[in-house]
């Protein structure tokens, strides 16, 4: 049995991966050559009426992405895509013709880490770029390098002379389209001292900005494409002295896989120079079925293609060692969660955050809290002045899932929180949201909708039930309930939130982890029983009418005693206020099934509370609770809608201003600007103030 923690986990590269996915990236990247190959006349004439500013696809994501590979597989794709997903896209004789010919050009790729000066401009940046391109073209059918001078002489610095030569060298002829792909454009940032650059009038100089100058030139040749990938610190998505400002840049989202596209790259991998050998077959039994790793993996690494590679290399090196497959999808899941295989998974993408300046990390908890409240962005979105939020979860190493062209996510998957866990600048908060996402179930990340007013209050409950300190919030419950008063408080530690299948759904898209299994409305008792702990607050995964949008329970130091707490969070941000109606219905839906369930087992034992947070009461609410919170214990009655409360059960409303005890005011402000025309607001409608107040918030309860 192998103890050596090196040895168990060797992410040795064993396997050929699969090319999967991709087909909305190709489709794009390909909507911008063809307008390049429309409007290069206008590169010439940027005074025309019809002026186009040239366009390079260009994916400036962080390590494992897979952004080379898509470029080097392009061609590839586009073939493959041509009778499915470009069918739509080749819709008329142009576009088609355009395809066609596509389909049969030449790539010429170029990794800018081989970029040196050369004789005999040294210092021109654009005479190495000519010399790295011709160099590549001889390399790739296999002749002699030409010599610097002779390739100066023929070149004579001008694109057409170039591509002239490119042509004659690669064989095709000048009607055939010739796409080169430019690579680690981050090779740049290193090379200030070595070549002549442009220098602002504050004598500042931008590598990307003079290098996407030579691209436009060399754009303004018939037939030629570029397209641009690569991570600069110079070159940032939307800042606009950066880069040559007649060139736009459009991005490439590359966005990580699904469970079905990872199922397919594990049908499609196979071992090195043994293609008979399956990666499936290899790590899968006839227990365990390749959707069942498909949903580990995704699970573990977000779907991120780099961390996916690395990461079945890994189970590929462990299974081969040992002998035999994985027998079941928990042994697999298992495996990965140990530390040492996150620590070993993550080690090349993950120190961008740990090598980060205080400045970075001072936003890493508002990233947090927009990838645990699923807060989508836009891609110009600021996070503070001059720094983009896209350029900030890029310079962090994270990732971000598109949601549609120009809308993201942040995604921070699973193996990584294993490892950010450990950092020791991090504050009490930051712990909690990492917790919290790494308990949440990946398909939550990719379906739940933006959840952060029952996040907030959920980390407030958090913190306020956590506090060793003496807080009004607790005190003010305490004083309402006596039920409450009797629970043990503090609780032992502030946990991070966990995230359950919501109440009513009737069948669970994993059965991975059993205490998140769905639960129908009649099972209230096995979730109390079987899912909720005590100390842990719940959110449920999905917002739904058969639960409470929060749910935790208490137990009495003394005598056993259990209470069981639903939150209802009741945020109206428009002119319509919560009624008496809402409020019964939210007490219906929960206080009355869990008393026939629940209570009625254990009437002496077990009490249940809900607790209505309204951002807005109406005014017969309002003047009914005199203007300050209520309790209403069981066997009272609100006459106005006949009903009840149910034995052993309480209903606690809150009134506006314990509310924004709660919750500061200015943050409900915020909220109500942002839920005012949509249920669903972006991070430039909350705004980075907002968030900062939120943090600061939570920072001064720890």
């Amino acid at each position: 049995m192998m103890t050596n923690l090196g040895e168990r986990w060797v992410p040795r590269d064993t396997f050929k991966p699969g090319f999967v996915d991709r087909e909305e990236d190709v489709y794009r990247v390909t909507e911008e050559l063809y307008e390049l190959q429309e409007c290069r006349k206008q590169l010439w004439d940027p005074s025309s009426s019809s002026y186009y500013r040239l366009t390079i696809p260009f994916s400036p994501h962080m390590f494992g992405s897979g952004k080379t590979t898509f470029c080097v597989n392009y061609l590839e794709l586009i073939r493959r895509f041509s009778e499915t997903s470009l069918a739509s896209f080749a819709s008329n004789s142009s576009k088609k013709e355009f395809l066609d010919r596509l389909k049969t050009s030449t790539l010429l790729y170029v990794d800018l880490r081989d970029l040196e000066q050369t004789d005999p401009e040294e210092r021109s940046l654009e005479w190495a770029i000519y010399y790295l391109m011709v160099k590549n073209a001889c390399s790739r059918i296999g002749v002699p390098v030409m010599r610097k001078r002779q390739a100066f002489e023929t070149v004579e610095m001008e694109p057409s002379n170039l591509v002239a030569l490119l042509r004659d060298k690669l064989n095709i002829p000048t009607n055939q389209y010739l796409l080169v792909v430019f690579d680690e454009i981050g090779a740049l940032d290193e090379s200030y001292g070595e070549f002549d650059f442009e220098r602002t009038q504050d004598g500042e100089v931008f590598p990307c900005n003079d290098f996407f100058g030579i691209v436009r030139r060399l754009c303004k040749q018939d037939n030629l494409f570029v397209i641009v990938v690569g991570k600069s610190e110079g070159l940032r998505i939307k800042n606009s002295v950066a880069f040559e400002p007649r060139v736009l840049l459009h991005f490439i989202s590359l966005s990580p896989l699904s469970s079905s596209n990872i199922v397919e790259f594990l049908e499609k991998s196979h071992l090195e120079e043994q293609f008979h050998y399956r990666v499936c077959d290899i790590l899968c039994s006839s227990s365990f079925s390749v959707n069942e790793l498909s949903e580990a993996l995704l699970e573990c690494t977000g779907g991120v293609p780099g961390l996916l590679t690395r990461a079945v290399n890994m189970l590929l090196n462990f299974v081969q060692t040992r002998g035999q497959p994985f027998m079941l999808k928990d042994e697999c899941l298992s495996c990965m969660n140990e530390d040492s295989f996150q620590r070993i998974c993550a080690e090349p993408f993950i120190q961008y955050i740990s090598t980060s300046d205080e400045d970075k990390k001072s936003e890493f908890g508002i990233l947090l809290m927009m990838a645990l409240y699923h807060i989508p962005f836009k891609v110009d979105d600021e996070l503070k002045s001059e720094c983009y939020l896209f350029d900030a979860v890029n310079e962090m190493g994270l990732y971000r899932y598109p949601i549609d062209q120009d809308t993201f996510q942040v995604l921070i998957p699973k193996v990584f929180v294993g490892n950010f866990e450990y950092l020791s600048s991090l504050s009490l908060l930051e712990k909690i949201l990492l917790g919290s996402l790494k308990l949440e179930p990946v398909d939550c990340f990719f379906s739940s909708k933006c959840r952060v007013f029952e996040g907030i209050v959920a980390i407030r409950l958090i913190l306020m039930l956590s506090s060793k300190v003496r807080n009004e919030f607790r005190e003010l419950l305490c004083q309402l309930s006596a039920i409450f008063k009797e629970m043990k408080l503090p609780i032992r530690e502030p946990l991070p939130l966990d995230y359950m299948r919501s109440v009513g759904v009737s069948e669970s898209r994993s059965e991975s982890n059993k205490k998140r299994k769905s639960y129908e409305s009649n099972e209230w008792n096995k979730i109390i029983q079987e899912a909720l702990y005590f100390d842990k607050v719940y959110i449920p995964v999905d917002t739904t009418s058969h639960s409470p949008d929060i749910i935790f329970k208490l137990q009495s130091p003394v005598d056993s005693k259990v209470l069981i707490v639903g939150v209802a969070c009741k945020g109206r941000w428009n002119s319509e206020r919560i009624g008496w109606s809402d409020i019964i219905e939210e007490a219906e839906k929960f206080l009355v099934p869990v008393s026939i369930q629940v209570l009625s087992n254990a009437p002496d034992k077990n009490h249940c509370m809900l607790i209505v947070v309204s951002t807005k009461l109406s005014f017969n609410v309002s003047r009914e609770l005199g203007d300050q919170s209520r309790c209403y214990s069981s066997g009272m009655s609100i006459e106005s809608e006949s009903f009840t409360i149910p034995s052993n059960c309480e209903l606690v409303i809150l009134c506006e201003r314990d509310v924004e005890m709660l919750i500061d005011k200015e943050i409900l402000n915020g909220l109500e600007r942002a839920f005012s025309s949509t249920d669903r607001p972006l991070f430039g409608d909350f705004g980075p103030d907002l968030l900062r107040r939120a943090r600061h918030s939570f920072l001064s309860w720890q």
